[in-house]
């Protein structure tokens, strides 16, 4: 398993120093077709993480109704298929001009 610290003067990966140059991009605003062309752009322009909201009230619209939380799921294994690291910033509040 992959061990990732925050160390005195760098973020550490395995007990090597790892530079993170992410990029946002927000799964639910891109169509699911379209994410492995938006990540391989990630990469083409040197970055080797992505960040995203995770919008709970979307997944979540009443309590107890759930819609599409492996949406999620697939995002992040498109990231990992890309080379990409992940930066995953739950609700419920996001601040990506988003109704909360």
């Amino acid at each position: 398993m992959t061990e990732f610290k925050v160390g005195e003067t760098d973020f550490l990966l395995d007990g090597r120093p790892v530079r993170l140059l992410s990029g946002a991009l927000h799964y639910f605003r891109v169509h699911e077709e379209h994410w492995g062309h938006r990540l391989a752009m990630l990469r083409a322009m040197g970055l080797n993480c992505v960040e995203t909201y995770v919008p709970w009230n979307l997944h979540e619209p009443g309590p107890g109704r759930y819609d599409d939380v492996e949406a999620l799921g697939r995002f992040l294994d498109a990231a990992r298929g890309a080379g990409l690291w992940a930066i995953v910033r739950p609700g419920p509040y996001i601040c990506a001009e988003w109704e909360n």
